[in-house]
């Protein structure tokens, strides 16, 4: 099974123009982990590699509405804009409508694309559409939802209604907060499958092999392999994270030695009480 560490940093990293696939389905409009009375309007989140100085640091700025939806998330690297997301949605706290997607490369170079979300009448998603710069449609995916309105099922399409790569389908394990992503080839053939968490807020009272939680709830141990990793946090009057070090440690003639790998640093900006 994978670690939590692995559904956090997907779940919590930006790219360019989200990937349709059914891992992004499932958790398309997956509340904001935030604690405390007081409303966040904006966060903003560095990380620093402890090894290796030349990795450039890494910066997100996070905007949110009134009802703590994200409407604006900025990527920069070496203090560059790298990406923007803006999110729309159909009403106030309601179900996410649309993400615009820019990016800037290195050499200045800047594409646009847009991502929207359709919903039937009962407000389970049923199709991701992918458009360029232009508004010509490139890709459209396909789901089938279970009743607890959870996507278990996804084709995907180019612009010419071709079905593209595999078909996904997702087996879910409730009582283990789990589900199993497989992928199925043209000739109904799995050829691979992934478990990931279901509800990350749910996770301390799930957890996987090697997992430990502090008292907030948050990894404090994820092993890898014969890796071991632990995280060290220190938190705001609110009750949220401010900063974060992930170490790797390593045991040998039966003493563990502990390495810092990487730093996370966030400045919580509130605004009045929920």
């Amino acid at each position: 099974m994978k670690s939590l560490l692995s559904a956090l940093i997907i779940l919590t990293s930006t790219i360019c123009i989200a990937a349709q696939n059914l891992k992004f389905a499932i958790h398309l409009n997956d509340p904001e982990l935030f604690r405390g009375e007081k409303l966040v309007a904006e966060m903003v989140e560095t990380c620093t590699s402890a090894l290796d100085k030349e990795v450039a640091k890494a910066k997100t700025i996070s905007r949110y509405d009134a009802t703590q939806k994200l409407i604006l998330k900025e990527q920069y690297r070496a203090d560059k804009l790298v990406s923007r997301d803006t999110f729309t949605y159909f009403s106030p706290g309601g179900l996410k409508k649309m993400r615009i997607s820019e990016t800037w490369s290195e050499t200045g170079e800047y594409q646009r694309k847009t991502q929207n979300y359709v919903y039937n009448d009962r407000d389970f998603l049923v199709r991701i559409r992918d458009f360029d710069a232009k508004g010509y449609l490139t890709h459209e995916s396909r789901l089938k939802n279970n009743g607890k309105m959870l996507p278990y099922l996804l084709d995907k399409f180019d612009n010419q209604d071709n079905l593209q790569g595999a078909t996904e389908e997702a087996d879910f394990l409730f009582d283990e907060n789990r589900y199993v992503v497989k992928k199925i080839n043209p000739l109904g053939k799995v050829f691979s499958r992934d478990t990931f968490v279901l509800d990350i807020r749910q996770s301390a009272l799930y957890p996987g092999k090697g997992e430990v939680y502090n008292e907030q709830g948050e990894v404090a141990q994820t092993i890898a392999g014969n890796s071991k990793y632990t995280f060290e946090y220190r938190y705001d009057e609110q009750g949220n994270w401010v900063e974060k070090k992930r170490f790797q440690v390593l045991k040998s003639n039966e003493k563990e030695k502990k390495t810092l790998l990487e730093k996370w640093e966030r400045k919580l900006i509130y605004t009045e009480k929920r």
